[in-house]
């Protein structure tokens, strides 16, 4: 998808990371406000890691499963699937988000060896996250945020081992095209409709993914907007 102006996709990234390294501060507002997006953040974290779940219930081994959570934030998601998998390695490009994530876990007591966050930003390439492979590539929330969902998909599929899965979990296109994030977000959101399935699709098969499927998760309200939406939850396996 062409981006207007050449300096379109970076300038979203940089808007991102000021956001969320802002975000996770708890500077962004008053206390209390703070406080009630976590808490919906969690309750997001938590649905999205139950659709996982009852979607791809032999993706997930308390024993054998290695996870990599792609633009991870403060950890919602993490924490909610941490249970059920063997490790987890969170990435974000914000430095803040990523040192909340790390005393998220420890405060849970939780080792690094069972859930821990690095500040990077992935381009596919050898030697990066110690060329680690996953089992399990978890992006959740976080597609509608990328300039070009279709090179993020490639820096992802570098990272599964054979045969692993990719998911993501993000908000559907609606039938009617409208705008689904509001306005003040629209310099991080360049998706601002949310994402149909033939872009999802189109991402993974083009980064080398099989067996595409793309399901309704879940229905939730949007709370800056009111919006109601429906949650996608999207699966590529890396052959091998």
């Amino acid at each position: 998808m062409p981006t207007a102006g050449s300096g379109a996709p970076q300038d979203y990234v940089a808007a991102n990371r000021a956001y969320f390294d802002e975000h996770a501060r708890g500077r962004s507002s008053g206390h209390h406000h703070h406080h009630h997006i976590g808490e919906e953040a969690r309750k997001l974290g938590r649905r999205n890691v139950a659709a996982m779940r009852s979607v791809y219930p032999l993706l997930f081994d308390e024993d054998t499963t290695e996870v990599l959570d792609y633009a991870c934030g403060v950890g919602m998601l993490s924490q909610a699937l941490c249970p059920h998998v063997k490790s987890i390695v969170g990435v974000d490009i914000s430095q803040a988000s990523v040192d909340q994530y790390n005393i998220n876990a420890s405060n849970q007591g939780l080792t690094p060896d069972g859930m821990k966050a690095v500040c990077a930003e992935l381009r596919g390439e050898p030697g990066e996250l110690d060329d680690a492979k996953f089992d399990v590539v978890v992006c959740c929330a976080s597609y509608h945020h990328f300039p070009s969902i279709a090179q993020t998909t490639r820096v992802l599929a570098h990272f599964l081992k054979p045969g692993g899965s990719l998911i993501v979990t993000d908000v559907r296109a609606a039938p009617d095209g409208r705008v689904l994030f509001k306005e003040t977000h629209h310099h991080i959101v360049p998706h601002k409709h949310g994402l149909s399935e033939e872009s999802v699709r189109s991402a993974f098969e083009d980064a080398g993914l099989v067996d595409f499927e793309m399901k309704d998760a879940f229905k939730a309200k949007m709370t800056a907007t009111g919006e109601d939406t429906t949650w996608f939850i999207a699966r590529g396996v890396k052959p091998g």
